[in-house]
Parts: structure tokens; sequence; C-alpha cells
């Protein structure tokens, strides 16, 4: 056998068998959990140095699986410090590599890349803003930005041709096809001991996650029905692109299966958010490709399909009714209400602050870091007023310029390459991405949170480096 393919035996059999440790590892207390932990990452670590897309689709999966992981042991581990941390290291190993094989780490000279850079020393510049109480603050804030910078590095080096592109596509879509799949066992099954222990354990989650008329939203392996149902509305956006785009019979069975099960795991999330962030994607997909006769037909199967979901009159079925309500403007929504409210409080701060309060200054990092700050008693209820309130309009403007540019660029490439594959990519990022970025980031946290941080920093590799391999 040669070496590579016994390589890459040696960690697939590795790999499982630690998988198996950390099922079995509850029964034995925090001693075996401890031990599965460290084995992990010293698995890790060693195959992660010879191969550095072991590391990070490693990475991605442990992204995945972090709230799951916690949930199910129990444990007390900073599990999401290190995920934070894996970045650093890959980059690490990415330099070590190219001293010894005397490679430069080139990066690539684009405009989102320069913005991008523009953005970071917009954060370095918030140490000095006076509004802001705790350094300490400011540099955990900067450590997870240089995690990202790092991730966005790693994965500009890694995507070297149109195959690995490809082969991280599918990858994602796979995790987030699963991920929906638990979702849907969940619903249809019910819950698993450790999930329901977590959710019936704690009143305030109970609350959260209650449905009107009963029911729990579902949140699969991750933290929250919110980070659930936001992903799973970008892989129903992507899936169904996929499987619409595709030449071969056999792939648009396959993603057309994948995209109900994923909008079945969106449903189930009864997240108002990722209905609305379907919609808009599927508008912006409309509108680039309405030349072609098959958006066309498309666009009008999908319109009445709408229309018959918000006119049927169904009115027991709890999933339905919470899709119907994200269109429709309500009369009394609790939320809402206090969204609102906590907006008003807020503005006369912003008008007399440009820059903001400074970083971690509001809801739960001002809570921990700067716990006297006006802002740190008002929770952020999205991405962007999150943004709004710790770097002011002009951190926020200067963040909307960036998602702008990668959207406008994703749009140019799609109609300059010639290569349907590669088309066909570029529409899938520009209308997930408009999703993310803007849609669902003005309702929900969508950007920078796990595991949507591992969509969209890689989209932003792919946006930079895709067009280059347009050879048709």
């Amino acid at each position: 056998m040669p070496f590579e393919k016994r390589w890459n035996s040696i960690a697939y059999v590795s790999l499982m068998s630690i998988l198996v440790c950390f099922s079995v590892a509850p029964s034995f207390g925090i001693i075996a959990i401890s031990a599965c932990v460290v084995i992990f990452f010293l698995f890790l670590v060693v195959f992660s140095i010879h191969d550095l897309n072991f590391g990070y689709y490693s990475m991605i999966v442990l992204g995945f699986l972090l709230a799951f992981i916690d949930r199910a042991t129990g444990s007390k581990f900073p599990l999401y410090s290190v995920i934070f941390l894996m970045p650093f290291a890959l980059f690490i190993f990415l330099i070590v590599r190219g001293v010894f094989h005397d490679q430069r780490l080139k990066i690539e000279r684009h405009v989102i890349i320069y913005l991008y850079f523009l953005t970071i020393l917009y954060t370095i510049a918030q140490v000095f803003n006076p509004q802001m109480g705790s350094l300490m603050g400011w540099l955990s804030y900067f450590r997870q930005s240089m995690s990202v910078t790092a991730l966005l590095l790693v994965s500009l080096y890694l995507f070297k041709d149109l195959r690995s592109i490809r082969f991280f596509l599918r990858f994602l879509m796979g995790a987030i096809f699963i991920t929906a799949l638990y979702g849907c066992i969940q619903q249809w099954i019910g819950l698993s001991a450790s999930d329901r222990s977590w959710v019936y354990n704690d009143p305030r989650i109970l609350d959260l996650f209650g449905l009107p008329g009963g029911g729990i939203r579902k949140f699969s392996f991750l933290t929250d029905p919110a980070n659930f149902g936001t992903l799973m509305a970008a892989g129903v956006i992507a899936t169904l692109i996929l499987s619409w785009e595709s030449l071969y019979r056999k792939s648009k069975l396959m993603w057309g299966v994948s995209t109900v099960i994923i909008f079945c795991g969106m449903s189930y999330s009864g997240t108002r958010t990722a209905s609305i962030m379907v919609v808009a994607g599927l508008s912006l997909y409309f509108v680039m490709t309405i030349y072609q006769k098959r958006t066309q037909m498309l666009a009008i199967g999908a319109g009445l399909l709408f229309l018959f979901i918000m006119n049927v009159p169904i009115y027991g079925n709890a999933t339905i009714n919470r899709f119907k309500s994200a269109f429709k403007a309500p009369t009394h929504d609790a939320s809402l209400d206090v969204r609102l409210i906590n907006r008003e409080k807020i503005r006369p701060y912003i008008y007399n602050h440009p820059f903001g309060g400074g970083l971690n200054t509001a809801g739960s990092g001002g809570y921990k870091y700067n716990p006297h700050h006006f802002l740190a008693s008002i929770p952020p209820d999205s991405s962007l007023v999150a943004d709004l309130m710790e770097t002011g309009w002009v951190g926020l403007f200067l963040q909307l310029s960036f998602l702008t540019v990668i959207l406008a660029y994703a749009v140019h490439y799609y109609y300059r390459c010639r290569n349907m594959e590669i088309k066909t990519y570029y529409v899938i990022i520009a209308t997930t991405l408009f999703a993310l970025g803007f849609i669902g980031a003005y309702a929900q946290y969508t950007l920078m949170t796990v595991p949507q941080i591992f969509l969209f920093i890689p989209f932003i590799a792919i946006v930079v480096k895709l067009h280059t391999f347009d050879i048709s």
C-alpha cells in the first residue's frame, strides 16, 4: 500500500476510534472525558502537520459538533476557545511547511483582501476608543479577529484549483445535510436524553425554545434554533440551486432530496428569519438568471407554492404557522417589541458616538468586560446591530461596504466566467452571502458564529480565487 493511502487509512481509523471513545466516555466520568479530549487534539495536531486539508476539515466538523459534545458529555472544557485556536495552529503549520519546502506564503492581491485588512485596521484602532473601559475586552475581540484572518489565509492557500473548491462545497453541503437530518430526527422521534435534559432542566432555555401552542424548536447539533435555522436557510438555497443547475439526473435527485431534508430541518427550527432568508436568496437567484427560461419556470412555480402555503387553511400545524408569521406583520409580538425598544434606546448614543462604544461593550461581552458601560445593559439582537453599537456607524458602514464588494464581485464573476460549474458556484455564493450577510445579519447573529464562520470566510476565499480557474 502506498504511503499516502496507508497514512490516510491510519488517520480515519484513529478518528473513528476516538469518536467511539467520546461516545462512551461520559459513563466513566471526567477523567475519561479529559483523556479523550487530550488524545483527540494530539491526534489532530499530528495528522494536521502531515496534511493541512485533514486539519482544516476536522476543524469544520468539530465546529458543527461543539455544542453537541458539550451537551452529551456535560464537560466544562473551553471547546469554543479551542476552535478559535485551531486556525492559528493550521497557519503555523502552513508557515513551517513553507520554510522547509522553500515556499513563501503569498497573500492574494485583490480588492476584497485589501478591504478585509482595512476592517482589521479599524479593529486595531478601536483600542483607542475612549468609551471602552476594558483592554481585555478589546484583546478578546482582536484575538478572534486574528483567528478569522488565519482561517482566511489558510483557505486561500488550500483552494488551489477547481477540484479543491468542488470538494469543499460538497463537504460543506454534506455537513449541513447531516445536521438537518439530525434536526429532523429530533422532530420525528424526539430529543435525545442529553438534549432533553439540557432543555427541560433550564426554564430560561425552555422558554426561549418553546413554540406557541406547545412543542420545542429544534436545534440539531448546534447551540440554539436560530443558529440552526439560519444555517439551514443557506443550505436550502445552495442545494436547490445545485439541483436546478445540475445536468445529470442522479445529481438532480441527490441535491433535490437534500433540499427537502434541509428545508424540513429549517422549518422545524421555527426560525422566521430563516424563511425570509430563503425567499431573499432565491429572489436574487431569479434576478441573476432571469434570462433563462428554466429560471422563469422555477420562479413561477416557487411563487405559486409560496402563495399556496400562505393561504392554505391549515391552522393546527405549528411549523406552517411559524412560516406564515414570518411574512405577516404581527399585531403583537413581544420579542419584536423588545427589539424596537432597545433600538430606540441606543439611537441617541449612536448619533453622538460615531465610533461606537468600543469592542465587547454590548450584551454578554459588555456584561463580562465592561459591566458599567451604558451598552452592557442592552442586548444586541443581530450581527449588524452589534457592529453598530460597538463600532459605531463608521464601523457599520465599513462592514456593509465590505459585504457589498464581496457580493458585487461574486455577481461580476458570474457573468464574466464561461465555465458552467464555476458560474454555478458563483451564483450559490452570491445568493447565500446575500441571505446571510444582509438579510440574516439584520435579525440574527449569522456571520461570526460557529459554524457559520466556516461558510462565510471560505466563501470569501472562493470569490477571490475561483475565477482564476476558468479555462473553458
